[in-house]
């Protein structure tokens, strides 16, 4: 009962005064670069329990992920909470036990959705989208695989110019033993050579 009356709560914020006005919702690509994570969801929970700076009332919607496009999901990391406040015009309301595709923004940490997203009930979304968002998952696996490549490079290249480096500084430390070593060899021959001169002028 307690769950039904945050979702009519919610119905009725999202109805109320604070409407949004998007101009339009973006492009499948344009939406999936401007989120942090792409993924279908059930909405399991929502915790009310939560006030924001000014007093505000903040929904916190748990949604256990089915199948990620974008974002690393680690194993037995599958939830995500997205954040409601009830003061914010465009925040998107879901409702518990519903499906949807989210694309979500992080923000320090938070996760938020926006009603001028294409973030929907996985039923409203056409076909047509999940292919274009798996297309670009792949495009961006790969791009990724690219720039890990590229790193690996790098380092490596980095670590042949360390080897290098530590090589030249190992082989001027030795020449530089050697140039004093010589220094003092030579030093103390000529000690010895004045020491026998005087020896000499000594003797005679």
């Amino acid at each position: 009962m307690k769950q039904f009356f945050l979702i009519l709560l919610l119905s009725l914020m999202a109805s109320s005064a604070y409407c949004c006005d998007c101009l339009e919702k973006p492009s499948i690509r344009k939406n999936w670069e401007s989120a942090n994570q792409v993924f279908i969801g059930n909405v399991i929970k929502v915790d009310s329990l939560l006030y924001g700076g000014y007093g505000e009332k903040v929904y916190s919607f748990t949604i256990k992920i089915k199948k990620s496009f974008k974002g690393d999901i680690y194993s037995g990391r599958d939830y995500r909470t997205i954040l409601y406040v009830d003061t914010a015009a465009c925040d998107f309301p879901f409702a518990i036990g519903g499906e949807y595709l989210i694309y979500a923004k992080q923000d320090n940490f938070v996760l938020n959705c926006s009603l001028c997203s294409r973030t929907d009930l996985l039923n409203n979304v056409s076909k047509e989208e999940l292919n274009a968002i798996a297309d670009l998952q792949k495009e961006d696996f790969k791009n990724r695989k690219q720039i890990r490549i590229i790193k690996f490079q790098n380092n490596t290249e980095y670590q042949i110019d360390l080897v290098k480096n530590s090589f030249e500084e190992s082989l001027k430390r030795k020449n530089l033993i050697i140039y004093l070593l010589s220094g003092v060899v030579v030093t103390l021959l000529l000690i010895i050579l004045v020491f026998l001169i005087k020896r000499n002028k000594h003797i005679n």
